[in-house]
């Protein structure tokens, strides 16, 4: 069940608390100095914060897949490493998501935004449902999710097999992702990923709850970025 997935990541992620105490703040700072170094026409920060971020991460899925029980201390050539070549990954699916969604949304005349978005984002989600006709509205949201399932799908194998060797280009052997789920097994691998699905979205839920507060909201934001991983 996803409660026991978030229980696990937890238990994982506080394992040693000084040293989760410690991820906590550094993370904060980072936050803190994104938002101080990003501009209206630069993202310099944002653009390390996401290397730091998805190459920390990728250290985690690392240390699970070898067995480890705790958070993994930081090794900032190997973080960079793996932030700079998931970055490559995660914008490569993110491409091969936004053509088909770009394609629906342009034949029902939609504005294109992340599917996450009408989850999330109450209010754009009613503007859409009054102002355009509602079966288009269906199939936009059904399409969606379909897509952004399937691209998120064989996304985190991708990411896993570069944590599991540390090469960008197994990440884009297909045929070895298509033999690594057939040996997991298809079945076992959508329900295993389906769960993972759900915590990620409950997260983002939670995460969303303390939008009003600014340091809150950062720290339970890090927490759940953390705990996804």
């Amino acid at each position: 069940m996803p409660i026991s997935i978030m229980k696990g990541s937890l238990k994982y992620c506080t394992e040693n608390k000084l040293f989760f105490l410690f991820i906590l703040i550094l993370f904060l700072i980072l936050e803190y100095l994104t938002d101080i170094i990003d501009t209206p026409t630069a993202y310099g920060g944002t653009i390390i914060f996401w290397i730091i971020s998805i190459g920390y991460g990728l250290q985690i899925t690392e240390d699970v897949i070898n067995g480890g029980a705790r958070l993994p201390k930081i090794m900032p050539k190997k973080l960079i490493s793996f932030g700079i070549k998931g970055t490559i990954i995660t914008l490569f699916y993110t491409l091969i998501q936004g053509i088909p969604l770009s394609i629906v949304a342009s034949f029902l005349n939609f504005p294109t935004f992340e599917i996450e978005d009408f989850f999330l984002e109450y209010n754009k989600t009613l503007l859409l449902i009054f102002n355009y006709d509602i079966g288009s509205f269906v199939i936009f949201v059904i399409s969606g999710i379909i897509i952004t399932y399937v691209t998120v799908f064989f996304m985190e194998l991708s990411l896993a097999r570069l944590a599991d060797g540390g090469k960008l280009r197994n990440s884009f052997n297909f045929g070895r992702i298509k033999h690594a789920i057939d040996i997991i097994g298809w079945k076992r691998y959508t329900i295993g990923y389906t769960k993972i699905i759900l915590v990620v979205v409950l997260f983002s839920y939670i995460n969303k709850f303390f939008d009003p507060y600014y340091i809150i909201n950062i720290i339970v934001g890090l927490v759940c970025l953390l705990i996804s991983f």
